[in-house]
């Protein structure tokens, strides 16, 4: 394990109300054993290097681990758990997660005085890092002051680290799909139906239905659809309005699509200055004896209702980051002029 000096310790700010605060160690200088300087990191965008003394898979699993129902359940996070003598071989992944007690030598040697201090003052700290071992690396710390409060530590944190680890991974998959680079062609081609979304080479625009404000974009392989569509706002909107909206439009416009209402979560959002509803589920078509997830945000001016949808056909393979990868090209649109 690296040894540290020069270690300022700064309190973050609530990430959400509710959640304890996180204390962020900035590292004004690291001494590494040869190295001069840090590597890039390593690891697929879901994986998360645990490392303790004495690793509790069960603990972490049950607490710490996100299930999407795509429909099949599938865990968010890939946890590769490692005791503190070998995590040498797995410090350059990009998320790495260390928890143990003031009793362990590993957490002695990374934490300084001060931050010893303000765990036996506080029984339980969180501390995030970054860019630590590897460069774009992100590395939390759980520290309790005695080894029977981890579990308890564990559970304090929860949401929290839930929330990090969940952002984290939204913003490695929103990385990796912006490294591809964005197709200059078929944005100019969506500013003529005055809408932009950063899309790679493989989209197709399918136009057919412009003059009723729909317009459609596909991808293959695996099969992925997102669609647009506007009209004047005449009612108010709401959870049980979205959901018949976008049902009346992929029956006409996607062969009988709808919507498994049972499967269906709502959320208000807020989306580049304009209001509305999150709709997040399953889709499903009898006819063509299909289904998958979908995801559309309702949005609304005051004068005209946007809708912006998602949804991927892939059976029997998980399908998480792809539709996450879905979900980074709904959060680029924007109206264009």
């Amino acid at each position: 394990m690296q040894k540290f000096n020069k270690i300022r310790l700064e309190v973050f700010k609530n990430i959400k109300k509710g959640i304890n605060p996180i204390i962020v160690i900035n590292l004004l200088s690291i001494i590494f054993f040869g190295c001069a300087q840090i590597p890039g990191n390593i690891g697929k965008a879901r994986a998360i290097v645990v490392v303790s003394s004495k690793v509790d898979t069960s603990l972490i699993e049950n607490n710490l681990q996100i299930y999407n129902y795509l429909p099949q359940k599938e865990p968010l996070f890939s946890f590769l758990f490692v005791p503190d003598t070998l995590f040498k071989n797995y410090e350059h992944y990009h998320t790495v997660f260390l928890y143990g007690s003031l009793k362990d030598d590993f957490i002695q040697i990374m934490l300084n005085p001060e931050a010893r201090k303000a765990t036996e003052k506080d029984t339980f700290t969180l501390f995030k890092l970054t860019d630590l071992w590897a460069k774009g690396q992100l590395v939390f710390i759980l520290a309790v002051s005695e080894p029977q409060f981890i579990a308890a530590g564990i559970s304090k944190y929860r949401r929290a680290l839930k929330k990090l680890f969940q952002d984290n991974y939204y913003e490695r998959i929103k990385q990796n799909y912006y490294a591809r680079g964005m197709d200059r062609k078929i944005k100019a081609r969506l500013r003529r139906f005055h809408i932009d979304f950063d899309l790679t080479n493989e989209w197709m625009i399918d136009s057919t239905y412009k003059k009723e404000g729909f317009i459609s974009i596909h991808a293959h392989f695996p099969d992925r659809s997102i669609f647009f569509y506007k009209e004047k706002l005449s009612n108010p909107l709401n959870d049980s309005f979205a959901i018949y909206k976008r049902d009346s439009l992929t029956k006409k416009y996607y062969q009988g699509d709808y919507i498994l209402k049972e499967s269906t979560r709502s959320y208000s959002i807020e989306f580049k200055n304009m209001k509305g509803i999150e709709l997040k589920g399953i889709w499903q078509n009898d006819s063509l004896v299909a289904g998958g997830p979908f995801i559309s945000y309702f949005l609304t001016d005051q004068k005209t209702l946007y809708i912006i949808d998602a949804m991927l056909f892939l059976p029997g393979e998980r399908k998480t980051d792809y539709f996450t990868k879905l979900e980074v090209i709904l959060n680029s649109f924007v109206l264009a002029p």
